[in-house]
């Protein structure tokens, strides 16, 4: 199996940021990294390794503890985001009509609307369920005092629903305008007929019963695979390439890292977080303070620190950030949407992304350590700046940057139809991800 083809079973595994979250902790678990608590107690030597989930359970933090303490070495700090856009259903999402059942959504994220239409779709996520005594009352948490929730991973693993498109028909001007209303339109058809023997199929896929459930937190996905496409193989077409393709290159470059390096002076961190695509505003996420809370944690409880005669926060001034999102290639089709100079291909090289207004984080000076970076790994790179009469994207790179006062520069791989429920991303680009990301951690 090559690199790109682990990279398809890693996205057939994560179509949700809970089991992206899973599938990256128990990849790193092959090469000695062990959990913690992020409530326990912590104390750490040089060579040690660990991954904390947030309670939440959609962001994870992982590291390769160095011999020195942060404080004087600093971190290798590379992140990416494990929440895609999708559609997730509302708190009462089941109805009657037309005499189908239907599942109500809510959009997370820039839905490409149009693309989640006719596709055979998926269920999964997190279900809850409160904890009751034999008399039926909620029991509560022994540790915080709140009500005790059993939480239930899940997934239907089958083709449960779909969003049936509108006939030409009945819409002559569907392809001159065809603008899509999400509240009425993206509603998803769950089977014929009456809803509870429907619920209760899809409770029994799910292995839990949704219509006693205390809570929820589910999606719909695409349910097809990604696929090696075009006459030689060399480009990827399938879901949520933004950003789990460089949550993949990123959890790998860590293992290629500790596996050619073992021993190491910096520490080196994985850091996989949620809400990205809708302003990172979350317990969780990177406008959260759960990073700079964990690495001054891991600093702090060095068992060097009190030797290196820094104060914890030094590390962040000794460290450097790469925030890995994807990056728009040129596309074929629309090549003018792209600046001269400025137009990432597909195959050729991971991409530098910059903006004067700071919608990335990239300066001169870390743009020049990520080409340097680059020459050292033997990979190519490219650079991508927004035409100047278009609106740019964001990444969690500025956020990072601005919490923790470190450097930080935002790259990542070119691609096409970015939030479409089906991508396309290169082979070659992916490899050249973990090569490079891996010099990152070496450096």
């Amino acid at each position: 199996m090559d690199r790109a083809d682990d990279y398809i079973e890693f996205s057939k595994a994560t179509p949700t940021p809970f089991h992206a979250v899973r599938e990256i902790t128990q990849r790193l678990e092959r090469d000695g990294f062990l959990p913690i608590e992020p409530n326990g107690a912590w104390s750490f030597r040089g060579g040690e390794r660990h991954y904390v989930i947030a309670p939440d359970q959609r962001t994870v933090i992982a590291f390769a503890v160095g011999h020195k303490a942060p404080s004087e070495a600093g971190f290798r700090i590379l992140g990416s985001h494990t929440d895609a856009p999708d559609l997730r259903l509302k708190l009462n999402p089941v109805s009657e009509g037309c005499s189908v059942t239907r599942l109500h959504t809510q959009i997370h994220g820039g839905v490409l609307y149009r693309t989640w239409l006719d596709r055979p779709l998926d269920l999964g996520g997190m279900i809850y369920h409160l904890k009751r005594d034999s008399d039926g009352r909620v029991q509560d948490d022994p540790e915080t005092g709140l009500p005790a929730l059993e939480r239930h991973l899940v997934r239907a693993n089958k083709p449960i629903a779909f969003i049936p498109e509108l006939a030409i028909h009945l819409d002559r001007k569907v392809n001159s305008e065809g603008k899509i209303n999400p509240e009425e339109q993206l509603v998803a058809v769950l089977g014929s007929g009456e809803q509870d023997p429907l619920l209760a199929q899809l409770s029994e896929l799910l292995g839990h019963d949704l219509r006693t459930a205390s809570g929820f937190d589910l999606h719909l996905f695409p349910f097809q695979d990604p696929v090696r496409v075009g006459v030689d193989g060399s480009i990827i077409l399938g879901p949520r390439h933004d950003d789990l393709a460089m949550c993949w290159a990123s959890c790998e470059a860590l293992r290629a890292s500790v596996q050619q390096c073992p021993d190491s002076d910096r520490t080196r961190v994985g850091y996989f977080v949620d809400a990205e695509e809708v302003g990172s505003m979350t317990s969780s996420g990177a406008q959260s303070s759960f990073l700079r809370h964990t690495l001054l944690r891991i600093t702090r409880q060095h068992a060097a620190y009190g030797e290196s005669g820094h104060q914890a926060e030094a590390a962040f001034q000794a460290s450097l950030v790469v925030s890995a999102d994807m990056a728009h290639a040129q596309h074929p089709n629309h090549p003018a949407k792209h600046a001269a100079g400025h137009a990432p291909q597909i195959n050729h090289g991971i991409t530098i992304k910059t903006n004067a207004n700071e919608r990335y984080a990239s300066t001169g000076e870390t743009s020049a350590l990520f080409r340097g970076l680059c020459e050292k790994a033997g990979v190519a790179f490219q650079e991508f700046v927004i035409r100047q009469d278009m609106g740019c994207g964001s990444t969690i790179g500025p956020i990072v940057a601005a919490g923790l006062g470190a450097r930080t520069v935002d790259v990542g791989i070119p691609m096409w139809g970015m939030h479409s429920t089906f991508e396309s991303c290169g082979v070659d680009d992916l490899n050249d991800a973990v090569l490079v990301f891996t010099q990152h951690y070496s450096s």
